[in-house]
């Protein structure tokens, strides 16, 4: 089966523009005639596969080897890496900033994770009020992360996310899961915490990774104990 370049980036759920660089680079597997690209599905499939990109249809359905514990998501800011003073004026140079500190694997690919989180932004803001935003890739991926991690900026002056209330983000936590089962479970701890007005105070006058990292930890005792806890919906904070 024949595939065109919009085709071949619903299959891959990657923008045109990915496959445009990929193209480039010479990357992907790509056939050109009359001055367009062809693919083959066969081929792209199998490309894909080798590349630990998941298909489209193969998002919803992957099952999850990643069981987290009690500390999941001290753990998770731990390994993403808390900064202050981030810089940035606009949505674009902010979220570039946090994916040039976010603590990632060589090989993985920062300007195709860039190009997904802002991918991400047009479909809805991930501004989710209150002056933070939780940035993510629209389809978690496993070639970005085997272990969720959460980076958190800190931001050097405060930037219009187009959040539904108006109120510019201060705080920025770039939440980067293999699976969707692990990305709703981490909204549905961090929306724990930002429910709580006493650590929406805190996040405000935060200045020290460990002062952060320990405030977590008590959260997460918290919710331990909290009975009838409930995860986050799919549609939490705007969708997945």
């Amino acid at each position: 089966m024949i595939l065109n370049l919009e085709e071949a980036a619903k299959l891959l759920a990657v923008p045109e523009v990915t496959i445009r660089r990929w193209i480039r680079q010479g990357k992907i597997p790509v056939r050109e005639g009359r001055g367009q690209y062809f693919f083959v599905k066969k081929e792209l499939e199998k490309w894909a596969r080798t590349h630990n990109i998941f298909l489209h249809r193969d998002l919803e359905n992957t099952p999850s080897q990643y069981e987290p514990d009690e500390n999941a998501l001290h753990e998770a800011m731990r390994r993403g890496g808390v900064f202050f003073n981030v810089e940035g004026k606009e949505v674009d140079e902010v979220l570039r900033n946090a994916v040039s500190l976010c603590p990632l694997p060589p090989q993985v690919d920062r300007e195709f994770l860039m190009e997904m989180l802002l991918q991400r932004e047009k479909l809805a803001s991930t501004g989710i009020g209150k002056g933070v935003a939780i940035p993510h890739p629209r389809y978690p991926l496993a070639e970005f992360s085997n272990e969720p991690l959460i980076t958190t900026c800190f931001l050097h002056s405060p930037v219009d996310f187009h959040a539904v209330d108006g109120i510019p983000v201060f705080v920025i936590f770039l939440m980067l899961s293999p699976t969707t089962k692990a990305h709703l479970f981490f909204l549905s701890r961090l929306s724990f915490c930002l429910r709580d007005q006493t650590f929406m105070s805190f996040l405000k006058q935060c200045s020290a990774q460990e002062e952060l990292l320990q405030k977590i930890a008590e959260m997460e005792d918290e919710i331990s104990g909290e009975k009838g806890f409930l995860p986050a919906s799919p549609g939490a904070f705007g969708g997945p």
